[in-house]
């Protein structure tokens, strides 16, 4: 429920909270004491004259209270509009801290367009909630309370007949509310879809330049914004009904008032100064009228951005530990770092298993390369060991220990991950290397970066180490972006490295290069998942997949030898290889 999630973001800050609506109370009597102030001083002048009235003790007292209200409504808008930004704050870590815990299968069903509109223009409808939306409900609230109280004091049966039309009134803010609620709603899940329309562009910019088809994209986005301009008209149609409405409801109940309270002026059943104070107060009582709809359009659009920003805070947490035994430490000094898969059997949610009953183990220090068809799971090897998916129980073990019973950073502390689509950051070509480790004195990014054969390149960039990359590497070639995504593992000193095909965009020899690198490192357990069997040929041991089952395991002699899978592959890459030498 919205209401449950905002208490629980006001809940730190009510005390704040109190203060601002203490400091609305104030503001509003000393509001309501002006128009009493006026009638209190037409009846000393009907009293006594022009001439002995005390106007100008009035005048000062009206001038005092103007001011007073002035100061005390700057503090109720300090500390609720204070408030309701340390909220924005709160909401904002919250929401980015969720977006970093949630597991692979939300980022599969959720378009990067639509968290980035719950992200931005739904946090900033909450914030309008929690801060204007909230200093406007509480106010109007407690003018319209305080004016009725005041007018009641000076004539109840004015009263009556001022408030006659209020039931109207009700039922129209009512329904506007309810109409406003589907059409915001409406509003926010267009933007949603416009803003993953631009995020799709705009990443790949390239694909549609390449085949022309700018014209048809600008239609198709065209499209959408028709869409979203349709809807936002409909509720601004909503919105400028409202308010002609209420004004014209509020304008006949004066017209009614100026009769009926005029008429019992001229019979001596009410002083003008009393008539005066209650038109002040009926005036008063306008504004909080016909700022309703707004205001609770405020506030409904804010309840409909928090209602979608509460689904993402809602969704279970990949990091979410599993019931069991309590995490199990890894010792603090370095391990051998042996890998081992136990009958291991997974599946994606709502398909077929992608790896049945796999089992292999790599010792310390090895080198073993998986390699096999496409589709046949090698990379779901690396994702499991990483628990980016969470395998099943008493399947993989990381020195002996389930990695489902060792906690997810001290596990991710000593693997080291190169995707198979590599990712770089808009920064420096040296920040992006030492992304998850700093450049220490021992110049640890520039030895990475020449095991991972890039640093002869560097010298020919612009600003060399500190050339920027731009979005996702794009001024980087693949086999470049590839490349430092490789010393990024490496400069780590992880003593597990799981490389997903790291060679897919580079040519043979800088294949040859990083392989002879990657044989001299000494120490870290490597696990090479590959389709580049050259790659392979170089690794102690090679595991191959078939169909998401263990075909064949053994060294690269043993495997051709044998005639199996493994040799197909190699007989048929050797043939890919001399048809692209010819």
């Amino acid at each position: 429920m919205p209401y449950r999630l905002l208490w629980r973001y006001l809940a730190p800050y009510r005390a704040r909270y109190a203060w601002g609506l203490a400091f609305l109370v104030v503001a509003n009597a000393l509001s309501l004491l002006i128009p009493w102030m006026v009638k209190s001083a037409i009846e000393a002048l009907s009293a006594r004259g022009p001439t002995e009235a005390p106007i100008g003790r009035y005048v000062i007292l009206i001038l005092i209270l103007a001011a007073a209200h002035g100061v005390v409504r700057l503090g109720s808008r300090f500390a609720i509009l204070g408030a309701g930004q340390h909220v924005d704050y709160d909401l904002r870590n919250d929401l980015f801290a969720r977006f970093q815990s949630l597991p692979p299968a939300f980022y599969h069903a959720h378009r990067t367009g639509d968290l980035m509109s719950r992200s931005t223009s739904d946090i900033a409808a909450v914030k309008q909630l929690v801060g204007f939306g909230g200093l406007s409900l509480a106010g109007t609230t407690l003018a319209f309370l305080g004016t009725l109280i005041a007018m009641l004091v000076i004539s109840r049966s004015l009263t009556l007949w001022a408030m006659a039309p209020y039931p109207l009134l009700v039922v129209l803010a009512t329904r506007f509310n309810e109409r406003v609620h589907v059409q915001s709603q409406a509003v926010q899940e267009q933007l949603s879809v416009m803003a993953a329309k631009v995020q799709e562009n705009l990443s790949g910019m390239s694909v549609v330049r390449a085949y022309t088809l700018e014209p048809r994209e600008m239609a198709a986005f065209g499209r959408l914004n028709a869409e979203y301009l349709h809807r936002s008209l409909a509720l601004g149609r909503v919105q400028a009904q409202f308010a002609p409405l209420m004004g014209l409801v509020a304008g006949i109940g004066t017209l009614v008032i100026l009769w009926v309270g005029g008429t019992a002026v001229s019979e001596g059943r009410l002083t003008l100064g009393a008539f005066v104070a209650f038109n002040g107060y009926l005036a008063y009582l306008a504004w909080p009228t016909i700022a309703l709809g707004w205001t609770l359009s405020l506030v409904r659009r804010g309840m409909t951005s928090l209602e979608r920003i509460g689904e993402i805070l809602d969704e279970p947490m990949a990091y979410a530990e599993p019931p069991g035994p309590a995490p199990a430490v890894l010792p603090a000094t370095p391990a051998p770092g042996r890998i081992e898969f136990r009958r291991l059997t997974f599946a994606y949610a709502d398909r077929a298993p992608v790896l049945q009953d796999v089992s292999f183990t790599v010792e310390p220090g090895q080198r073993v390369a998986v390699v096999g068809p496409t589709g046949s799971g090698k990379s779901t090897l690396g994702t499991l060991l990483l628990r980016l998916w969470e395998p099943p129980p008493a399947t993989v073990f990381v020195d002996g220990v389930d990695v489902r019973r060792i906690d997810r950073a001290t596990l991710r502390r000593h693997l080291a991950h190169v995707p198979q689509e590599a990712f770089l950051f808009s920064r420096s070509i040296r920040e992006n290397i030492a992304f998850a480790a700093d450049d220490g004195p021992d110049g640890r990014v520039e030895e990475a970066a020449r095991a991972a054969g890039l640093a002869g390149e560097v010298g020919s960039f612009p600003a060399r180490w500190e050339t920027v990359v731009g979005e996702r590497g794009l001024t980087l070639s693949g086999g470049q972006r590839q490349r430092v995504a490789l010393a990024r593992a490496l400069v780590t000193g992880a003593r597990i490295l799981i490389l997903d095909e790291i060679f897919a965009n580079v040519d043979a020899a800088m294949e040859a290069e990083i392989t002879g690198a990657l044989r001299r490192a000494s120490g870290p357990t490597t696990l090479l998942i590959t389709h580049r069997l050259r790659a392979a040929e170089a690794a102690d041991h090679i595991v191959v997949l078939e169909g998401g089952r263990v075909a064949e395991q053994g060294s690269h002699a043993a495997l051709l030898a044998g005639g199996g899978v493994y040799a197909r592959l190699w007989r048929v890459q050797q043939l890919e290889d001399e048809i692209a030498r010819a």
